[in-house]
């Protein structure tokens, strides 16, 4: 059960009351599911954008969004987006439809959403008709219908899908991941605006690091300046938490002409900037660990600034200890290496031929499912035998998979 705020409470039962139906939808029940506290709630209805502004006409409600079948309401001051089931025609500038097209049925509105996790409702039980319900509990971000289709509607889709799974820690759907891969030239269409905020969020998560490392081909194309290894980067990257030293980090290996120009054009705030810059300024001021040294050092420096700068200068600093101690211990192992295990695609038991006559689709696709194989291989997970490589990706990775009904 999902306890509701009184003034979405009072919203459903007015809408119920004049006849219509209408759900709790999106985030909120997403949030709740993951036992978060949610921030913000939206009401689908099948009652008309005219029929809520009746419904709801002794509050105040704003007509903002009253063209593509958003009302908000505000209740005992807490708003509140109620939307007309709606279903949507093409997209002219990879963002906006053409029509919006008003629609009787929860299910028609559904579809055209983003991701399953995002499409259960709420109302009085849970109303789950993609498959929502179960991705949570997979920990899966899955596209709803096609993902090619998804992300040429909106393309910073693919932007979100990252968040979601550096957020809340969730794998990438295999054809949702290969649809963001092969669509993500796309996201050029996208303005620095709208990309900024999915970044900012995608920063403050916990598997943001590991996000980074597996799509960065992805971020490479609105941030071509990030170099093609950032090992070191995210070695950094882990030991640091607030959002100024977090790009600080990604900005590791530019000048810092190139790295405020970099900031500027994800549209980053004039104090954002100047944070970030400082840091990547000062990487090599020499801190003593003196009361009187600080204080010197508080005649040029802000104590917030500072406090950040020794926080950073530390994960830099064990970042270098760490590669250091890595590199000592890679030795050691090579030493022990054997040349006749499989350690290369060339050695691989399967082939691309082969995995085109399991159904696979030529090019990325079978690319990433051979990396996978070795590196199941290489860790000992899996032997290099054909019939066993095979029937691991027959079992988990199946070929085809068709999409939800439109």
């Amino acid at each position: 059960m999902m306890k509701l705020p009184k003034a979405v409470k009072t919203a459903l039962k007015l809408l119920e009351e004049a006849g219509y139906e209408a759900v709790v939808v999106g985030g909120a029940v997403r949030d709740h599911l993951l036992g978060l506290t949610p921030n913000d709630y939206d009401i689908s209805t099948n009652a008309r954008p005219e029929a809520i502004k009746a419904v709801f006409h002794k509050f105040y409600t704003l007509d903002i969004g009253i063209k593509h079948g958003t009302v908000t309401v505000f209740i005992n001051r807490k708003q509140i987006e109620i939307t007309t089931y709606r279903s949507e025609s093409e997209y002219r500038d990879y963002r906006h439809p053409e029509r919006v097209i008003f629609e009787r049925n929860l299910e028609a509105d559904l579809q055209r959403r983003d991701f399953t996790i995002n499409a259960i409702c709420f109302n009085r039980e849970f109303i789950d008709l993609v498959g929502g319900t179960e991705d949570l509990e997979k920990k899966l971000i899955r596209a709803i219908g096609s993902p090619k289709e998804r992300f040429n509607e909106d393309p910073l889709r693919i932007l979100r899908a990252l968040r979601f799974a550096a957020t809340l820690d969730f794998q990438i759907e295999p054809l949702t991941r290969k649809a963001m891969f092969s669509e993500k030239e796309l996201l050029k269409k996208v303005s620095f605006e709208r990309i900024n905020l999915e970044l900012s969020k995608l920063l403050a998560g916990k598997a943001a690091p590991a996000i980074l490392r597996d799509y960065l081909p992805i971020f490479r194309i609105f941030l071509p300046e990030l170099p093609e290894k950032i090992d070191y980067n995210l070695q950094v990257f882990k030991n640091v938490f607030s959002l100024s030293e977090r790009l600080a980090t990604l900005m590791l290996g530019l000048d810092l002409k190139e790295s405020e120009e970099v900031l500027r054009r994800l549209k980053y705030s004039k104090t954002q900037v100047k944070q970030v810059i400082y840091l990547l300024k000062n990487l090599d001021l020499r801190i003593v660990s003196k009361e009187t040294e600080i204080g010197k050092l508080l005649k040029d420096n802000d104590l917030k600034d500072l406090k950040c700068l020794i926080n950073f200068q530390i994960a830099i600093r064990k970042a270098r200890a760490k590669e250091i101690k890595a590199l000592e211990k890679a030795l050691t192992l090579i030493e022990k290496i054997d040349p006749n295990k499989c350690y290369r695609l060339k050695d691989l038991a399967v082939s691309g031929r082969d995995l085109l006559e399991m159904g696979y689709e030529e090019g990325i696709e079978i690319r990433l499912l051979l990396d996978r194989l070795l590196d199941l291989v290489i860790e000992g997970v899996l032997n290099n035998e054909k019939e066993e490589l095979l029937g691991f990706l027959d079992k988990n990775h199946p070929p085809e998979r068709k999409p939800l009904a439109k």
